[in-house]
Order: structure tokens, then sequence, then C-alpha cells
């Protein structure tokens, strides 16, 4: 009588890794990774608010022109923190800002090209990236990034920072938003 043949493990196509599998980031490391990439985002915001500016009207790039101060502001409270997170240390200015320069290189924005399209494209991405910003901020505030006590003086808690910092976050999406809807309804007039 022939043997059934028992069951073995399935096979799996895959090869087996080399290296061993590391276990996702928890606490400082995950918000660490995670600073770093929206250091990353926050550049590429801060050359998509440069193309902004040049492609709107001169009375909205005004209305823009504050929200360059509040980028790097913002991107130094994202450093600061970062730094007291990890001995790592925080990507370099450079780097980012070229890395973010040659991502939006190919658009075709700015004072002498102005399509209608791209200029509403812009300004929904810029809102989008304003939009992840303000997720940042109110994460952190509510995590123990934002936890312990103030030293009985006047000083902001980083509670109180991170909160400020997503409420700016909020007035400047209600702009970009005021922007985006006037210009696309310029756009498809």
């Amino acid at each position: 009588m022939p043997r059934t043949p028992r069951p073995s493990a399935p096979r799996s196509h895959w090869p087996r890794p080399w290296l061993p599998v590391l276990a996702p980031a928890r606490g400082p490391a995950a918000i660490a990774s995670y600073l770093r990439f929206h250091l990353y985002g926050a550049a590429v915001g801060r050359s998509m608010l440069d193309r902004c500016m040049s492609a709107v009207g001169p009375d909205d790039a005004v209305r823009l022109l504050p929200l360059r101060a509040q980028f790097e502001d913002e991107i130094d409270v994202a450093r600061q923190l970062l730094a007291r997170l990890t001995v790592v240390g925080t990507p370099g200015r450079g780097l980012v800002r070229l890395s973010s320069g040659v991502a939006l290189s190919v658009l075709p924005a700015g004072p002498t090209l102005l399509d209608p399209l791209t200029r509403l494209g812009l300004l929904e991405a810029l809102r989008t990236v304003v939009v992840a910003k303000r997720s940042m901020w109110e994460l952190l505030a509510d995590s123990w990034v934002a936890d312990g006590s103030a030293d009985g003086n006047d000083d902001p808690t980083a509670r109180d920072i991170l909160l400020g910092l997503s409420d700016q976050a909020a007035s400047q999406e209600r702009l970009l938003d005021s922007l985006r809807r006037t210009y696309g309804l310029a756009a498809f007039r």
C-alpha cells in the first residue's frame, strides 16, 4: 500500500533574509525618524512656497510672504526637538534644500510661465504639506514629547509650543485654501 505523503511546510519563494529583521522603532527613535521625514517635507514645502510666491499675483505673494519666516521657525523647532531626541543629528540644511529643489525643478511655474493648472497644483500641494505638518504638531503635542511640567515661571510648556505651531499651521491652511479656491475658480472659468 502506497504511503500518503505527509504535508510539509509550505516553501517560500522568497529568499531568507541574511540580516535579522529589526523590530519597528518605538519611543524616541520613532519620533526622531518621524521628525526627519517632516524636515525633508518642510524643505519641500519651503521650496513650494517660493514657487507659489513667484507664480501668484503680487498681492497674493505679499500675503504668502509671512509664511516663509513661519516655515523657518517651525524647521528650527523640529531641529531642536530632534537634537534632544537623538545623537545622530539632523539632516543638513544644504542637502535637504538641494533635494527639494531638484524634485521641484520640473514644474513649469514661475514669473515667466504661469500655467493656471500648475499654479493650482502648487497651491494644493503646499496646502497638503501644511495639513501634514499640522497633524505632526498635534500628534507630538498629545504624545510623551510634550510631557513635562513648567518650572513655575511663565515660560510656555512644550505642549503649549506644539499646540501653538498647530494653530499656526491651521491659519496657513486657511490662507492656502483661500488662494487655492481663488486660483482654481480662475483656472476653470
